[in-house]
């Protein structure tokens, strides 16, 4: 981390952000003094596999990567990019486990992480900004799903593709 600093995010800029997609102005207002701006260096670690911490982060500008431990092997392994617009975290508002993965800067990047508790504290005030937000949770997570079972199906057929040929040979 470079600095947590004192400058918050715009309206417009937290607009950008898929998650809040269903907040109104007015709302996102309301939420950019609930958190915090934070600068990571690039290849600086954001969260860390396996910590207790809960929050959401939005990426307000920059690139970062997503790291998982293969629990067998462990071995680390790149499983995407995240870049403006994208999130991190929301897993944490649900439930009290430790963080799933490991997220590092990659490039630098300006965040914005809002507690679990200030976050949730926000959404209580409102039945319907509550509804509205995990609406889009859900919809983001069945947006994944399916891309998740995409790769699998092809990664499956590209391994028996192979392992068929070396067969035949």
């Amino acid at each position: 981390m470079v600095n947590s600093n004192s400058v918050k995010p715009s309206v417009q800029m937290l607009k950008e952000v898929k998650l809040l997609k269903s907040f109104t102005d007015t709302e996102l207002a309301q939420l950019i003094p609930l958190g915090t701006g934070v600068t990571y260096e690039a290849y600086g670690n954001v969260i860390i596999e396996g910590e207790l911490t809960w929050g959401l982060y939005l990426i307000l500008n920059g690139m970062v990567g997503i790291f998982k431990t293969n629990k067998l092997s462990g071995e680390v392994y790149d499983v995407g990019q995240l870049r403006n617009g994208s999130f991190f975290g929301e897993m944490s508002l649900v439930d009290d486990n430790p963080r799933s993965a490991t997220v590092r800067a990659l490039t630098e990047s300006y965040l914005f992480y809002i507690s679990k508790d200030t976050f949730n504290d926000f959404l209580n005030k409102s039945k319907d900004l509550k509804m509205r937000f995990y609406e889009t949770c859900i919809h983001n997570l069945v947006n994944r799903l399916r891309e998740l079972d995409d790769n699998y199906v092809i990664s499956q057929y590209q391994l028996w593709k192979t392992a068929l040929k070396k067969e035949a040979a």
